[in-house]
This record gives C-alpha cells, sequence and structure tokens, in this order.
C-alpha cells in the first residue's frame, strides 16, 4: 500500500475505535509506538550455547563472561506499514481473541462447578485497577452478535492482508 492509503486506513481505523468505545486500543498502540520498535543488531547475541558452558576431560567448564556477545538492541521508529498493522492486530485482538478468552472463562467457571454454578451475566475486565474509563464489561452475546463480530472479524482480517505486501 501506499503511504497515502496507508495514513486513510489508519484514520479510518482511529476513528472507528473511537466511535466505539475503543479510544484505549489505540491509546495503547500509541505508547507502543512512541516507544519504537526494538531489533536486535548482535547475531547470536543471547545464544544457549555461547553462555552455557560444557565439559573437558570431565571437568565442568564455565565460559568466560567477558567472551559472550552482549546482545545490541537498536531502536527505530516503527514504519507506517508497521503502526497500521499494530493497530489492525490491536483491533483484531479485541474482536476475535477477547471473546474467545471471556468464552474459555465462562467454561471454565462452569465446567469446573459441574454445572453448579449459573453462567455470568457480566464479566468485567478492568485493565488498569482503579480506572474506571477502561473497563470491558462482557455481557452474553446474541446470535446476531456473534454473527455481526465474525463480519468484523473477517473485515479487519482482510484489511489486514491488503497491507501486508506479499
Amino acid at each position: 500500500m501506499e503511504a497515502s492509503e496507508l495514513a486513510r486506513v489508519d484514520q479510518n481505523l482511529r476513528q472507528l475505535c473511537a466511535e466505539h468505545g475503543l479510544s484505549w486500543v489505540v491509546q495503547a498502540v500509541d505508547a507502543a509506538v512512541a516507544e519504537g520498535h526494538a531489533d536486535s543488531a548482535t547475531a547470536g547475541g543471547s545464544s544457549y550455547y555461547q553462555r552455557r558452558g560444557g565439559y573437558m576431560y570431565g571437568y565442568g567448564v564455565r565460559p568466560d563472561e567477558r567472551s559472550r556477545v552482549e546482545p545490541e538492541i537498536v531502536e527505530r521508529p516503527y514504519t507506517d506499514q508497521e503502526r497500521v498493522l499494530l493497530l489492525l492486530d490491536a483491533m483484531l485482538a479485541v474482536y476475535r481473541d477477547l471473546p474467545n478468552l471471556r468464552a474459555e472463562t465462562v467454561r471454565v467457571l462452569t465446567d469446573g462447578f459441574r454445572g453448579r454454578v449459573p453462567v455470568p451475566e457480566q464479566i468485567v475486565t478492568a485493565l488498569d485497577e482503579g480506572d474506571d474509563d477502561i473497563v470491558v464489561a462482557w455481557q452474553p452475546e446474541t446470535a446476531a452478535a456473534v454473527q455481526n463480530r465474525q463480519r468484523v472479524v473477517g473485515a479487519l482480517a482482510a484489511l489486514r492482508q491488503a497491507v501486508v505486501p506479499l
């Protein structure tokens, strides 16, 4: 995708997040982008074989710590494409992964007590303790809501494939 298309997609996704109460997702992505992308610049910098030592003639040999290659971390800013992918992946996590987590939590809560505990009416996930603005309340999903969510996940996945070059 061209830079102008990526900027348009990024702006549209941010607008959708704001309209649907997901501004906390945009804030989290912006915080990650502000930190930058970290890459290891040292090939094999933290290799197991370089720090594990070995045995010679039945005696344990410890490697000289000074000879161990220290990893060198290089930070760089995110590219436009990486920023859009980060936001898309965050939105996919909200629409695809969190509902699956909720379903698994409900299953464990009910099956763990052999069905003696009723299905919870809501599960509240507070991302930051004491922060009332960032609370995700899960209500039981209707069939129509599941279908709508699956359409959103499909659209986000298709958009992600369009952003990633082949």
